[in-house]
């Protein structure tokens, strides 16, 4: 006589349920090797959990959500979510199944994503290496207002590098003229190419998978299908958060709203929830600062780069200032010494912001590249997986022709 199932836990959500059951499945049959492929399956969705809750728990709630640091965590949390839905793809019987239905639709839409995802890292990427020479330069600009006596010459060359490189917020990543054109990571951005329309692309069919496997979908119950949701949505959340933060070309055109609605069930559901709820917020307040200021609020909202901004507006307001009272005066003789100071200070400020911007960028490009190539890889290993399950099935199929032994399904 087969073992009773033990009884649930009570006040258990339906996917808890369903987990649940195939846990006590792959227990009460004994079978190793199924007990294995749920502990692989369950150990990505705990680790992505993990993961987006370390993020959003290092985000404090008065500081800005979006700088540096937090990018370059949440691409670590690509790259280990990644490597965790490896470790599921090196199961068998799991692989074989991203072939079948329904699960190969979802693979397909994966590999979709992972195609538009590469786009937007490389749009990315070229805007990251254009940044890094417009704040070399404003850097530059302000250096000449650091040391006293100040001259009407430099007053005059900070005005004109201000000007030129930052003439208002919505122009703020156009690469100046007198750098190199930056190399892109696989092809350049062609003036077409819109970041909020790829960000929408990426966000059409996502959705849970359907929660009631069956002998004819193995592979599309919340095992599987589950691993290929979280991996769609983890490709999805972390580019519309870079999108919002880099000055991506059309970035406005980016809906505001979170782009994922997982389950509420799932474990990583509330981190990745909430820190996207943080996000459009702050996107949304952007927008409408800049939508109240006559222009449009495309310059992102990486925390370094408007620290500049800022740094800029003050330094330039300044500037105007001085120049309207010392029209007709050398600025060394009718500049007062409170008032030099005053613009030195300024000037210290936009330089310590260019300087921490210019010291973050660097390794934020290196890191981009390197989730780029590795999206590059994990993508072309389910194009293997898939391939080559497509004809190990075909070949058994024809060998078991003659057989009447009914085929093994897994219940993940």
């Amino acid at each position: 006589m087969a073992a009773a199932e033990p009884s649930p836990p009570t006040g258990m959500g339906f996917l808890g349920l369903l987990s649940f059951r195939r846990s006590a499945t792959a227990v009460a049959s004994f079978d190793p090797a199924q007990d294995d492929e749920l502990l692989v399956l369950d150990a990505l969705q705990a680790h992505v959990a993990e993961r987006l809750a370390a993020l959003a728990s290092s985000a404090v709630a008065q500081a800005p959500l979006l700088s540096l640091a937090f990018l370059s965590k949440l691409l670590d949390v690509v790259v280990s979510s990644d490597a965790a839905f490896r470790d599921v793809l090196e199961i068998g019987p799991v692989a074989a199944a991203l072939s079948r239905p329904s699960a190969d639709r979802l693979s397909g839409d994966l590999i979709d994503r992972a195609v538009k995802t590469l786009d937007v890292l490389n749009a990315v990427s070229l805007t990251l290496a254009s940044l890094r020479g417009s704040y070399r330069a404003a850097l530059t600009a302000a250096s000449c207002l650091l040391t006293l006596p100040l001259h009407r010459a430099h007053f005059s060359r900070a005005r004109r590098a201000i000007s030129r490189l930052f003439p208002d917020s919505a122009k703020l990543a156009a690469p100046s003229p007198s750098y190199r054109t930056p190399r892109a990571l696989s092809f350049s951005v062609s003036r077409n190419w819109s970041a909020g329309r790829h960000v929408h692309a990426m966000t059409a069919h996502l959705a849970p998978p359907p929660q009631s496997p069956s002998a004819a979908s193995p592979g599309a119950g919340c095992g599987l299908g589950l691993a290929l949701y979280t991996m769609s949505s983890v490709l999805v959340f972390s580019m519309w958060a870079l999108v919002a933060a880099v000055p991506c070309q059309d970035r406005a055109s980016a809906a505001t709203n979170p782009p994922v609605a997982p389950p509420k069930q799932v474990q990583w559901a509330a981190p990745m929830s909430a820190l996207q709820e943080r996000i459009a917020e702050e996107w949304r307040k952007r927008e409408k600062k800049g939508s109240s200021s006559g222009s449009a609020a495309t310059s992102g909202l990486l925390a370094e780069m408007q620290a500049v901004e800022r740094a800029v507006r003050e330094l330039s307001s300044l500037l105007e200032e001085v120049a309207e009272e010392e029209q007709d005066e050398e600025l060394a003789l009718g500049m007062n010494e409170e008032r030099a100071q005053d613009v030195v200070e300024r000037a210290e400020a936009l330089a310590a912001a260019c300087q921490a911007l210019e010291e973050g960028l660097g390794p934020l490009e290196r890191q981009v590249r390197a989730v780029f190539h590795r999206v590059v890889a994990s993508r072309g290993e389910v194009l293997h997986i898939m391939e080559h399950s497509t004809r190990s099935g075909s070949a058994s199929a024809a060998a078991a022709s003659g057989s009447s032994a009914p085929p093994h399904h897994h219940s993940f």
